[in-house]
């Protein structure tokens, strides 16, 4: 149930790619500026989506959650999922994503998304 609730309130909506043999480490952050970017320009600014699933899993655990720490919780969801597929070069570029995007949350005020 709870891992059902957290992917009705993705931020993120999977494209599919084309799975990529190897990246560099600079190639998979700039994929992740893309994504991150590409989402923005779709659905806004992340931490409305997050707000909101934020909101749901407080009221399911019955304790508070950031819209920083649901994006800390998809970074896990992502890492747990490098073990079934390592070279699936996308959970790479999603993990970036979503720490970048908790450590932006966690410390920026009120700041617009760019």
């Amino acid at each position: 149930m709870f891992y059902g609730l957290l992917l009705a309130g993705l931020w993120v909506t999977k494209k599919l790619k084309k799975i990529e043999s190897s990246m560099l480490a600079n190639e998979i952050l700039l994929s992740s500026t893309d994504t991150i970017r590409d989402r923005g320009l779709s659905y806004g600014h992340p931490a409305d989506n997050l707000q909101h699933t934020a909101m749901l899993l407080s009221a399911y655990l019955q304790t508070p959650i950031h819209d920083y720490q649901v994006a800390g919780i998809m970074v896990l969801v992502k890492l747990a999922r490098t073990n079934q597929s390592a070279q699936h070069i996308d959970n790479w570029v999603d993990l970036c994503s979503y720490g970048a995007l908790a450590g932006q949350l966690a410390t920026e005020e009120n700041e617009l998304y760019v």
